[in-house]
């Protein structure tokens, strides 16, 4: 039975060799150096990895235990409040319809999943138009067992909704947005809205293990072991990270079909889910923007993931195969190429959300660049963002990921519901802030352009 531990060591050299233990979930955004100059992580794991880890000299503190785990089994006592996968489905549904059917639709994903269901997109916003209203994505539920993540995207749709049907404003905590605002985010953009890319992850999560993060495709064997796929893994952005990385970085990314949280899987884009994204995208080059909602740590990172920014030099970058063996280390002379002027729009981007986060009730996310001591590859986010830097004829898109609620919380990946209640608003109000701000932007790029 797996655990969440917070996982003690001497230096960032020994927190660095984790990801390199084959059965261990390290959650890379907890990592933090400590008052007395040792680092910590949060892990999951079996007891018997935990148990070696404490051989080898680290300190493990249990935060959830199997006991803990034990009761959420069969069913979930804290699965209540939780929308389950039927009743997402079924709010999408309604959202569709009256009296919000002359703004919505619903758009049915090509790729049906390894379990047979099928995803789909809330889409919203006036009918016709030239094409030049910026569409904003916004994808929840990737990561199976961040349970809130479906519940916020779809909060959020039935208080915009709402809002525009009866001509009002939307108010939370400090923040006022305008019946004005509300209606020209719905006739200026076009919001697409996805609550579980992951259904069958979610159904597992809610039914058999709290603790589970991937899809559901069936192992290599019998399709019994091994199960499943880090969809956040399976972008195809240096999804080939042996190949891309040097072969000293710690990259939180696994090529072993049975680690329990980081197979990047058998190819990049090989599951339906990553293929429905990669759809959605591709057939709607409206999207300029994208936010894609994890939990947790209460943190606003843009690109890059796989290794430190810089602005410099253009062929420096992950297209550029002359680096491959070189990235995913800090503080050596490579870096990502991120546009000045593209960092300084996610920044500002991101500034708006954690205001609008801040004035639901005070909790203030950190904003920062997605690379730690742990650097990722195939992650939505890069990948989103990366395209038009590969095919200019692709659209840019402007990519966040939040990672919501703190790590504070007994059981961060899905908090009481009382809890999850104040997260919903003030992300609801962060997303809010977000899209007013892309409107601008949009606006502001437009104007640039008229020659």
């Amino acid at each position: 039975m797996r655990e969440r531990v917070n996982v003690i060591g001497p230096d960032q050299a020994a927190m660095a060799a984790l990801v390199r233990v084959p059965t261990l979930g390290v959650v890379r955004q907890t990592l933090r150096e400590l008052p007395d100059g040792r680092w910590r992580v949060q892990a999951i794991a079996e007891a018997g990895e935990l148990t070696a880890l404490a051989a080898e000299g680290f300190a493990v503190e249990a935060l959830e235990t199997g006991a803990d785990l034990a009761g959420d089994r069969r069913p979930a006592a804290r699965v209540a409040g939780y929308m389950d996968v039927a009743e997402v489905e079924r709010r999408l549904a309604a959202l569709a319809g009256p009296p919000h059917s002359a703004v919505t639709s619903l758009l049915t994903l090509p790729h049906r999943t390894w379990q047979d269901r099928a995803c789909h997109v809330l889409r919203i916003g006036a009918p016709g138009g030239d094409g030049s209203r910026p569409g904003i994505c916004v994808l929840g539920g990737v990561h199976a067992r961040e349970w809130g993540s479906a519940d916020i995207v779809v909060a959020f749709a039935e208080r915009l909704l709402a809002a525009h049907h009866e001509g009002r404003g939307i108010a939370i905590g400090r923040r006022r947005f305008p019946a004005a605002d509300v209606a020209r985010l719905v006739a200026g953009a076009t919001l697409y809205l996805c609550p579980q890319v992951n259904p069958d992850g979610r159904q597992h999560s809610f039914t058999v293990d709290p603790l589970w993060r991937k899809n559901r495709r069936p192992g290599p064997d019998d399709g019994q072991g091994c199960v499943g796929v880090d969809l956040n893994r399976n972008f195809d952005f240096l999804w080939d990270f042996e190949r891309h990385f040097s072969p000293t970085a710690p990259v939180a990314n696994s090529a072993h079909p049975c680690h329990p949280d980081l197979y990047v899987g058998p190819a990049a884009a090989s599951e339906p889910e990553t293929r429905n994204v990669m759809w959605l995208l591709d057939e709607h080059p409206d999207i300029g923007y994208l936010v894609d909602l994890h939990s947790f740590g209460e943190l606003i990172m843009y690109s890059w993931g796989d290794d430190e920014n810089q602005s410099r030099r253009r062929g420096m970058a992950f297209s550029n195969g002359d680096y491959d063996g070189r990235r995913g280390h800090t503080g050596d002379d490579y870096g990502e190429y991120l546009p000045a002027a593209d960092r300084r729009t996610l920044e500002r981007l991101a500034r708006k959300m954690q205001a609008g986060i801040a004035a639901a009730r005070g909790r203030r996310y950190r904003i920062g660049q997605s690379m730690n001591l742990y650097p990722t590859a195939g992650t939505a986010d890069d990948w989103a963002y990366s395209r038009h830097l590969a095919d200019p004829a692709r659209t840019k898109v402007l990519a966040l990921t939040v990672e919501w609620g703190s790590e504070d919380n007994p059981t961060p990946f899905h908090p009481p519901y009382g809890e999850m209640v104040q997260i919903i608003a003030e992300v609801t109000s962060g997303l809010l802030a977000f899209c007013g701000d892309a409107l601008r932007v949009s606006a502001a790029d437009r104007q640039v352009e008229v020659p």
